[in-house]
């Protein structure tokens, strides 16, 4: 593959053939690539030379910011020349992002057909099926002998997206069904289409979401689908290059949901540092002002951590493994409802086998946060960091897997329901737990750890004789036996005695 430079040193030379020669034998992704080492002016030039069909494809693998750049740098009249050549979903695509005075100007300015195609795609919600179909197919009818079926793909096959897959329809246009081009080719030339028919047909509606296409092609594993209209009759198809495309979006755009972070419209290094931090203040406010409830709930129960101090020893480990036990709960439920494994109506059981999972690993951690708390407080801690422990985390597991499905009812993205607002909320409700338990253990059980009294139980005071034989200037130590201190600046004999 020739360097960047080779191309730039051919069109300063004005060696335009050699590099239209060139730059033809390569792949529209690595023409793509190579166009965007080079300046403006000669990456304009560089797409001038190029045959109208690789220009359109070349120009759909660029980024929004060189598609801009180029539109600038060419004509109406060449823009309308090259998105002619597009497939209509890829140009309804581009149009999208076009001011609208440009797109009317260039739609104008194209073959009606063309014009036609990309107006009845422009027409559909932008993230329906209907923005992602392509009206190329090739549809036969059910009487049809497989001879004239082969004929008609000969005519039509040059125009279309796919041969591979070929849909039957009535003679109003409504699907029947689907059949393969293998199905065809193993077929007796006088049968007819509707012989070897098996009626079994999925489809997509024009205005789904374009996620459901997503799902359906991962559910049956097809590689195109056909999309019909309200009355059922075939508009066009979805193949499988552009879904891959929407699932890298919509994945995409659902790790920046979980991790509370509005998603991006461009590539990261597209976007600027201002939209960057508009994108994560929202979300970073949301959660401080609910962390703050945390410092409220710590406020509400002080006389329960000055009475057992020992207690705010085990705050960040509860807190922390209740965040934890709901993100993972919450990423399980978010992944099973956009895959389908899992549907709204299926909350109950989902949420009763949660209940079940949480008590289980709640035991687990309960049992180990329990004798940590025996280690460092006496039973009494223990029981109240264990108890406080299976509470959390069964808590916690409830919380993130009942927060997506009810964004679902609510008509919202599941995803919205981040690990970082989980674990924020699971701190709060953590720390109301993990206070109310200890209040109620020691208010029943009538005990307290006073750090103050255990001090003064094992003081000593450490007391200076005078030349009198007078005590004087006791200091607590913690020294036993025999010893001498500095007594301005003389040595002398110590005393210890305890207190």
């Amino acid at each position: 593959m020739l360097l960047a430079a080779e191309i730039a040193e051919l069109l300063d030379k004005r060696r335009t053939v050699e590099a239209r020669d060139s730059l033809v034998d390569m792949h529209p992704a690595e023409i793509a690539e190579l166009l965007v080492e080079l300046e403006s002016q000669q990456r304009a030039m560089a797409f001038r030379i190029l045959p109208r069909d690789i220009a359109a494809e070349v120009f759909t693998e660029l980024s929004s910011d060189l598609q801009e750049q180029l539109t600038e740098e060419l004509t109406n009249e060449q823009l309308a020349q090259m998105f002619n050549e597009m497939e209509p979903d890829d140009r309804a695509e581009l149009f999208d992002e076009m001011p609208g005075q440009l797109v009317t100007q260039l739609l104008s300015m194209m073959r009606p057909e063309e014009r036609r195609s990309t107006q009845v795609i422009l027409n559909y919600p932008p993230d329906s099926v209907g923005r992602l179909m392509t009206p190329e197919f090739i549809s036969l009818r059910p009487e049809w002998t497989v001879e004239q079926a082969f004929e008609h793909i000969r005519t039509r096959g040059e125009e279309a997206e796919t041969v591979h897959v070929l849909f039957v329809v009535d003679d109003r246009g409504r699907l029947i069904d689907d059949i393969l081009i293998r199905e065809l080719l193993l077929a007796n030339p006088s049968a007819t289409v509707e012989s070897i028919m098996d009626d079994s047909a999925i489809w997509l509606n024009a205005r789904d979401d374009r996620e459901e296409a997503v799902r359906m092609m991962e559910r049956y594993d097809v590689s195109v689908l056909p999309v019909v209209d309200r009355d059922h009759v075939l508009v066009g198809i979805v193949t499988f290059d552009d879904v891959a495309d929407v699932a890298e979006e919509e994945t995409t755009e659902d790790i920046h949901k979980g991790g509370a972070v509005a998603p991006l419209d461009m590539s990261y290094g597209e976007t600027s540092i201002l939209t960057l931090v508009k994108k994560r203040a929202g979300w970073l406010l949301l959660l401080v002002a609910v962390a703050i409830l945390s410092s409220e709930v710590i406020g509400q129960f002080e006389e329960t951590l000055e009475a057992v101090l020992v207690l705010a020893f085990f705050i960040p480990l509860l807190i922390d493994s209740g965040g934890n036990a709901g993100s993972q709960s919450a990423t399980i439920m978010v992944r099973a409802i956009a895959t389908g494994d899992v549907h709204l109506k299926q909350w109950l059981g989902t949420l009763g086998k949660e209940v079940f999972v949480g008590l289980l690993l709640g035991g687990l951690m309960g049992i180990a946060s329990a004798l940590l708390g025996l280690w460092r407080g006496g039973w009494e801690i223990g029981l109240i960091v264990g108890l406080s422990m299976v509470s959390i985390v069964v808590i916690a597991n409830l919380i993130g897997t009942l927060t997506p499905f009810v964004l679902s009812r609510m008509r919202l993205d599941p995803a919205t329901a981040s690990s970082p607002l989980i674990t924020t909320v699971a701190d709060v409700t953590g720390l109301l737990i993990y206070f109310s338990i200890a209040t109620g253990i020691i208010a029943m059980l009538d005990f307290t750890v006073d750090p103050e009294e255990t001090e003064e139980e094992n003081a000593i005071e450490l007391v200076v004789p005078d030349e009198a034989g007078a005590d004087r200037s006791p200091v607590g130590g913690t020294t036993a036996g025999p010893l001498t201190i500095d007594w301005m600046g003389e040595q002398r004999a110590a005393g210890v005695r305890a207190v």
